[in-house]
């Protein structure tokens, strides 16, 4: 039967050869296919413009690779709007079609279509060469239905953010219709004198019953609903098996469509080597059933649609590798035994070309302990003695991991053994009369030691040194932490065991020797510092210690202290010591002991402190003492020694605060106090200390004290004082002296007022007096020596004072006197008269003195004529003396250099006797008139004095000299 089918074959084979041969020698237009027959419609519910076409007949022989050239023009001909090339192999029982989708529905206008062909087969590159067109086939739209219609017609679905296109057919040409969606106008576009479209952009979902779309012309109204939805692609997909039959596919759908209920998505598997496809019920998963024969190689295409449209993914995976294993029930735990235990399971699938990857994890008391293994059975070792486990078993593929399976548990306890480890003990020693009484204490073994339910402890004490040796045993219950036992004074070796029904643990062994607490008292206790919860504490080493116990009180102020300690190596020689016991506010009490090799425990130091120190319970009453202007004594009582000690009693604080702004000394410490006055504080690191000076303070000032107990831990009530500083202590003795003083002071000042004038004739006289001036008794006088009164011809001048000036020319003119204003030819002034009635007609000659110049001078009774002769015409003859005088001047005037100006001033001082004056001796004066200034009289050559200026009203008396 095979035979025909091989020699059709061959039959075919030669007939194409020949018939190939044939066409290539021949022409090429027998390998052009024009289009015939085009059918073209609609699928409404898609917009789709199925068209189907078709080939001469012989075109099919050959199976040739074609490519058709597809134009679809709208409304007419010349108005194209797709040019789309299709390519398809021919075959006898395909029929040639495409679907065009299109965005305007295609109910609007009409709509035409032609195609073209050309053989695009690799056997024949010679024939690429287009057919001609075929004629046009035409799809009538709706627009010469004459009727007022909307397209689409029915309700239609969009995506959201999509543009979706609408088109109103009028009943006649050029109608005016309005479109609106959702309430706004949109513009439209004329595609034929009846039909116009409408495009709206980016539509979003509105509502869940739909967003409306409708036309309007006149009053009529044509309207659709717009249901907008999402479509999203399928996301994470994936497929596994547990079992090797049944696959196991999944993914994430993305969020809703926002469509009804009614119109949900809908999912199938399409897979392309058995080209099988199965609906699924879920949105997210869904199963498929392996073939029998094992295939291993899959490719799937997850399709998701609605009527929004249709979203696709694919995966390509082999199953193999695709396997999350899966156990068969229970895992067993078997052969238990103390520190093993044997754990056996199942898992599928169980294909012999699949190996596994097992991974266990063993739980005690908080620890986990992890295996590996390949096999389905897994033996347990190093497990603790009677203590409860927990194993967990997951596995995966082992060549190509996928997932782990779940993890399955048991639980399981293992038997006992005989108790590991040595029990932590130690003692206490009380002297009793007679020898001691040793309290035995010990920590239980933990859990991990104890390796079973402890029945008992067995103490055996064996006194050191006797003959024969005697051991007294005794038990204590499961649940105690010590015993005591009184002992006679010689040595004692003390052993602590742990029981349980499979054994005694490693017997403790400690020694109690005969001078064993005599060294208490004689070490003393030093201070060490706490940290909140925790108290460190260090000591020397002690070079014959093979290691040191520190021991406590959990609770020092109990009658039950509980006992603590803990032991250190030979090599520690500090520890930080903690207990979940220790409060704040409480003395703990450490001794720190030294082991010896023989098991013999001595006494090293003593310790004590608070892991927090607090303030003291107690309250200083204070008093002053000794109040003065700037310090006073403060005195207090209190019984802060005597009160239960939250903290090491360091001293007091004595705080001072002014009432006022005051200052502290370098002896104290600034404080600013709460209402931000500056004040000060004392320390008296003394708490035997009960009074204390307080010095610097401000005379007759308000002042606060208060003394506080202090600790580490801060300071302890304080009873608040109010005190004034007094006065100053010289107050009274200053006032004693200062009153009296201020008293006389008045008086004197009072009788000085009274005698105003005496003493400022006393003291600063106006003028000085020449009767009382003692000048007299230094000068030589012509006649009596006794006089007191000076005269003018006892008077010889010793004294000229020459000005040589360069604007004075040296010749001198006539004689002139400046008086008045006018100038006088002068008479010889006889300045020192020798005959009487020179002084009658001049009773007074004024001289200016500058030395004693006063104010007052120009009120004297002296004018200026009086200082010329009173005949104008009389001349007086200058006295001898005198005219010597001026011979000598004039003979210095030729020395003079020429230009020079000089000049002679007569300096001298005179005073008439004043009637009544005493020791007036000359009875021969004649009483001359009141002067009471003096005048300078220059001698000035003639041409200067004819030159100066009045001097006010009062000209100066100048004599000028030829």
């Amino acid at each position: 039967m095979a035979f025909f089918p091989t020699l059709q074959t061959v039959f075919l084979l030669a007939l194409m050869h020949v018939s190939t041969c044939r066409i290539s020698k021949g022409s090429f237009e027998n390998l052009i296919y024009p289009v015939e027959s085009i059918n073209v419609s609609i699928r409404s519910d898609e917009q789709c413009l199925d068209i189907e076409w078709a080939v001469p007949p012989h075109a099919y022989t050959w199976n040739l690779a074609m490519i058709f050239q597809i134009e679809i023009s709208r409304t007419t001909s010349n108005n194209t709007v797709e040019n789309k090339n299709y390519t398809t192999t021919l075959k006898s029982n395909k029929i040639l079609q495409w679907c065009w989708h299109s965005a305007l529905p295609l109910e609007c206008t009409s709509h035409f279509v032609r195609i073209r062909s050309m053989v695009d087969d690799e056997r024949f590159p010679e024939s690429r060469i287009w057919s001609s067109w075929s004629q046009w086939a035409k799809l009538k739209g709706q627009d010469s239905s004459g009727q007022f219609v909307i397209f689409p017609a029915d309700i239609t679905y969009a995506e959201e953010g999509s543009n979706v296109t609408f088109c109103c057919i009028s009943r006649t040409d050029n109608e005016k219709i309005k479109f609106f969606y959702e309430a706004i106008s949109v513009q439209g576009i004329k595609l034929s004198p009846r039909t116009t479209m409408f495009e709206v952009n980016n539509v979003s979902f509105v509502r869940e019953h739909g967003s409306n779309a409708f036309c309007e012309l006149n009053s009529d109204i044509e309207g659709v609903v717009l249901y907008v939805g999402v479509l999203e692609e399928p996301k994470d997909f994936s497929c596994q098996t547990r079992d090797l039959q049944t696959l196991n596919c999944t993914w994430d759908p993305g969020r809703d469509t926002l469509l009804p209920e009614n119109l949900p998505s809908r999912y199938s598997l399409f897979e392309w080597f058995s080209q099988k496809k199965d609906d699924c019920v879920h949105r997210n998963w869904c199963t498929w059933q392996l073939a029998p024969d094992m295939q291993d190689t899959y490719n799937f295409t997850l399709m998701a649609e609605n009527k929004i449209g249709k979203r696709r993914t694919s995966i390509f995976f082999n199953v193999t590798q695709r396997v999350q294993p899966k156990f068969v029930g229970e895992i067993s735990i078997e052969n238990v035994s103390a520190t093993e235990a044997t754990l056996t399971w199942e898992i599928i699938p169980n294909q012999k070309n699949l190996s596994f990857l097992c991974q266990i994890e063993v739980y005690h008391d908080g620890k986990r302990i992890e295996y590996n293994t390949s096999n389905s059975e897994f033996t347990l070792r190093r497990l603790q003695p009677y203590a409860a486990h927990s194993a967990q078993v997951r596995c995966c593929t082992a060549y190509h991991f996928w997932k782990w399976s779940e993890w399955k548990s048991k639980s399981f306890t293992t038997k006992e053994a005989a108790p590991s480890g040595a029990l932590n003990i130690w003692r206490i020693v009380e002297p009793v009369s007679g020898g001691y009484n040793v309290k035995i204490f010990w920590k239980p073994l933990p859990t991990c030691q104890t390796n079973g339910k402890i029945l008992n402890y067995s103490i055996a004490m064996e006194a050191l040194g006797k003959v024969p040796k005697v051991v007294d045993t005794f038990f204590s219950e499961p649940e105690s932490n010590g015993t005591e036992k009184i002992i006679d004074q010689l040595p004692y070796q003390i052993s602590v065991a742990v029981i349980n029904s499979v054994g005694s643990s490693t017997p403790s062994v400690i020694v109690v020797s005969e001078d064993t607490g005599k060294s208490l008292q004689s070490i003393k206790e030093d201070r060490v510092n706490g940290t909140g919860d925790e108290i460190y504490i260090s000591w020397k080493p002690d070079p014959q210690s093979e290691g040191y116990v520190v021991d406590w009180c959990n609770y020092p102020r109990d009658a039950i202290c509980n006992l603590q300690w803990e032991k250190f190596s030979s090599n520690t020689t500090s520890a930080i010591i903690r207990s979940a016991a220790f409060q704040s506010g409480v003395r703990y009490n450490f001794r720190i002991y030294g082991l010896s090799t023989k098991h013999e425990a001595y006494l090293l130091e003593k310790k004590t402190g608070y892991t927090k120190e607090l303030a003291l319970d107690c309250k200083p009453e204070v008093t002053v003492d000794n109040l003065a202007s700037t310090s006073l004594t403060l005195t207090w009582k209190d019984k802060c020694a005597e009160e239960p000690q939250y903290g090491f009693f360091k001293g007091y604080h004595i705080y001072v605060k002014p009432e006022a702004k005051g200052s502290c000394d370098s002896e104290t410490e600034k404080l600013l106090f709460s209402d931000n006055i500056m004040g000060c504080m004392y320390t008296v690191s003394d708490p035997k200390q009960k009074t204390f000076t307080v010095k610097k303070l401000q005379p007759n000032s308000p002042y606060s004290f208060e003394v506080k107990a202090y600790t580490g831990g801060g300071d302890s009530l304080g009873s608040l004082i109010k005190v004034t500083t007094g006065t100053h202590e010289n107050t009274h003795l200053m006032m004693t002296i200062i009153f009296p003083m201020a008293f006389f002071s008045l008086l004197l000042i009072i009788a000085l007022n009274l005698k105003i004038q005496w003493v400022k004739e006393k003291c600063f006289p106006d003028i000085p007096d020449p009767y009382k001036s003692s000048v007299l008794s230094l000068m030589k006088f012509k006649g009596n020596i006794h006089q007191t009164i000076l005269n003018t011809n006892d008077c010889t001048p010793d004294t000229i004072e020459v000005v040589n000036k360069p604007e004075i020319s040296k010749a001198l003119g006539s004689r002139t006197l400046l008086v008045e204003n006018e100038i006088i030819t002068p008479a010889y002034l006889s300045l020192l008269p020798t005959e009487k009635d020179a002084l009658d007609s001049q009773p007074c000659i004024c001289f200016e003195n500058l030395t004693y110049h006063q104010a007052t001078s120009d009120s004297g009774s002296c004018s200026q004529n009086q200082m010329m002769p009173t005949n104008p015409t009389r001349s007086v003859e200058p006295s001898e003396h005198l005219l010597k005088v001026e011979k000598d001047y004039l003979g210095s005037l030729g020395n003079t250099p020429a230009g020079e100006e000089a000049s002679l001033n007569y300096v001298s001082q005179l005073a008439p006797t004043i009637s009544g004056d005493k020791g007036n001796s000359s009875p021969n004066l004649s009483e001359p008139a009141h002067c009471s200034e003096y005048k300078m009289q220059m001698v000035m050559p003639t041409g200067v004095a004819r030159s100066l200026p009045p001097e006010g009203d009062r000209p100066i008396s100048i004599t000028s000299l030829d």
